[in-house]
C-alpha cells in the first residue's frame, strides 16, 4: 500500500472549536431565560420539565465540552462519553441515594459519610468505564471522570429543582426554580466535576504499562483528598451556622456540627454575616480543588509530552 493510498484510509480528525463551549453556555441561557420567562407568563405546567432539565444540565454540560475541546481531547470515543454522562446521572445519583438512606449516620460523621458514599459511588463508574476504553492517558481520565461527575450534578441539580417546585407551589414556583438552579450552576464546576476529575486522572495515571488499573500511593491520597474536598464543602453550612454564632456573641463551638438548621429564628445580621461566612468558605474550598485540578491537567500534559519525545528518540521512533 503506497503512502498516497494509506493516507486516504485514515480517518481525519475530528474538528471542535475551541471555544464551542462559551456558545453551548451562552445560547443555552438564553434558550433557559426565554423559556423561564414563557413559563411564568403562561402557568403552563408542561414547560416546567423543559425548564428544570435545561437549567440542570446548561452549566454540566458545558463543562463537558470545555474539557473536550483541549487540545488532543477531541478523540475520546463519544459512545462513553455519552455514557459516562448517563451513568453518572442514573447510577452514581440512585445508588448513592440508596446507601445513604440506610448507611448514612445520624450522630456523627454524616457529611464525611456522604463524601465517601458518593465519592466511591462515582469511583466505581469511573472505574468500570476505564475498563470499556483503550486510552490510559491520565488527562483522558479526567475528562472521563468529568464527565460522570458532570452527569452525577446535572441529574442530582434537577431533583433540587423538583423539590423547589413542589415545596413552592403556591408561593412563586418558578422564581424558586430559578433561584435554585442559579445556584447550583455557579457552584458546578468546582464540585462533582472537580473532584471527580481528580479521580479519573489519579486513576489512569497509576495504571501499568500494559493497561491494567492498579492501586498507587497518589491514587490513594487523591482518593482522600477529593473526599475531604466534598465532606468540607458540604459541612460548609453547618460551619458558617457555628461561626455566625460565634462573631455574633454567642459563644464558640470548636465542634465538626452534622446539621444544617438554625436553633431558633437569626436575626437580618445573623443572616448577612452568615452568607458572607458561606461563601467565604465555598470559595476557599472551590479554589483548592480549581487550582489542583489545573496542576494536575499541567503536570500530566508535561509527562505526555516528555514519554512522545523519548518515544520519538529511542531507536525506530520515528517510524512508529
Amino acid at each position: 500500500m503506497t503512502d498516497n493510498v494509506a493516507a486516504h484510509l485514515v480517518t481525519p480528525p475530528k474538528r471542535v472549536h475551541r471555544y464551542a463551549f462559551v456558545w453551548v453556555l451562552v445560547l443555552g441561557s438564553f434558550v433557559w431565560l426565554v423559556g423561564a420567562v414563557v413559563t411564568a407568563i403562561t402557568g403552563d405546567d408542561i414547560l416546567v420539565p423543559t425548564l428544570i432539565l435545561m437549567g440542570s444540565f446548561l452549566v454540566p454540560v458545558t463543562m463537558v465540552v470545555f474539557a473536550l475541546t483541549r487540545e488532543g481531547e477531541d478523540q475520546l470515543s463519544e459512545d462513553w462519553l455519552m455514557m459516562s454522562f448517563i451513568l453518572g446521572g442514573s447510577v452514581g445519583v440512585v445508588f448513592a441515594a440508596l446507601v445513604e438512606t440506610y448507611l448514612l449516620p445520624t450522630a456523627t460523621g454524616t457529611f464525611i459519610a456522604v463524601g465517601l458514599i458518593e465519592e466511591a459511588t462515582k469511583a466505581l463508574l469511573v472505574i468500570f468505564v476505564a475498563t470499556r476504553v483503550s486510552t490510559r492517558r491520565p488527562r483522558d481520565g479526567m475528562v472521563f471522570g468529568a464527565t460522570i461527575g458532570a452527569g452525577f450534578a446535572a441529574f442530582e441539580s434537577a431533583g433540587y429543582a423538583l423539590s423547589a417546585l413542589i415545596q413552592h407551589q403556591q408561593d412563586h414556583p418558578v422564581l424558586n426554580i430559578l433561584q435554585t438552579e442559579i445556584n447550583r450552576a455557579v457552584l458546578a464546576p468546582f464540585g462533582h466535576i472537580t473532584w471527580t476529575a481528580l479521580f479519573g486522572g489519579a486513576l489512569f495515571a497509576a495504571s501499568r504499562a500494559d493497561g491494567r488499573l492498579r492501586v498507587n500511593a497518589n491514587l490513594i491520597w487523591t482518593s482522600i483528598g477529593v473526599v475531604t474536598l466534598h465532606a468540607l464543602w458540604d459541612q460548609s453550612y453547618g460551619w458558617a451556622i457555628l461561626i455566625t454564632y460565634g462573631l455574633g456573641g454567642d459563644g464558640w463551638t470548636l465542634e465538626w456540627p452534622n446539621t444544617e438548621a438554625w436553633i431558633g429564628s437569626p436575626t437580618s445580621h445573623d443572616l448577612v454575616v452568615f452568607q458572607i461566612v458561606y461563601g467565604v468558605l465555598l470559595i476557599i474550598n472551590a479554589l483548592v480543588g480549581a487550582s489542583w485540578v489545573w496542576r494536575r491537567w499541567h503536570r500530566y500534559k508535561r509527562l505526555a509530552a516528555e514519554r512522545a519525545a523519548a518515544a520519538a528518540a529511542s531507536p525506530g521512533g520515528a517510524h512508529r
